[in-house]
C-alpha cells in the first residue's frame, strides 16, 4: 500500500512538473495585441469575435464596441496579426490595415453597416 501511494505521488509530481513546462513554453509564444476593427453593435461584436473563435492557437479575442479596438491573445508560432485581420475582413469588417470586399460588407445586417474608412 505504501509503495502504491509513493508511486502515485511520484507520478503526480512528474505530471505537475511537465505541465508547468508546457505553460512556460506557451507563455513564451503568446502574443497580446490590439488593433482597430470597425463596427457598430452587439451583432458586430459577435461576428467579429466569432471570426477568431475556436481557432487553435487563438486564446482570446475581445472587441470593444466603444473604442472599436480588438484585443487578441494568440500563439505567435501559429498566427500573425495580418492573418487575424484578414480573417476579420472576410466576415465583413474593416481593420486599420485590411478592408472587407464590398460584396461581403453589403451582406451584413443593416445595423452592422458602419462608416467605412477611406483607404
Amino acid at each position: 500500500m505504501k509503495k502504491l501511494k509513493l508511486t502515485t505521488g511520484l507520478f503526480l509530481a512528474l505530471l505537475t512538473v511537465s505541465s508547468c513546462g508546457n505553460n512556460a513554453e506557451n507563455a513564451e509564444n503568446t502574443v497580446n495585441e490590439s488593433f482597430k476593427v470597425y463596427g457598430n453593435c452587439g451583432m458586430c461584436e459577435k461576428t467579429i469575435e466569432g471570426a477568431l473563435k475556436d481557432i487553435d492557437g487563438i486564446y482570446s479575442a475581445d472587441w470593444d464596441r466603444q473604442t472599436k479596438m480588438m484585443a487578441v491573445s494568440y500563439d505567435k508560432t501559429k498566427h500573425n496579426q495580418r492573418e487575424l485581420k484578414e480573417k476579420i475582413s472576410k466576415v465583413g469588417y474593416d481593420t486599420e490595415d485590411t478592408k472587407s470586399t464590398a460584396e461581403t460588407y453589403d451582406q451584413l445586417p443593416a445595423c452592422c453597416h458602419y462608416d467605412r474608412p477611406e483607404k
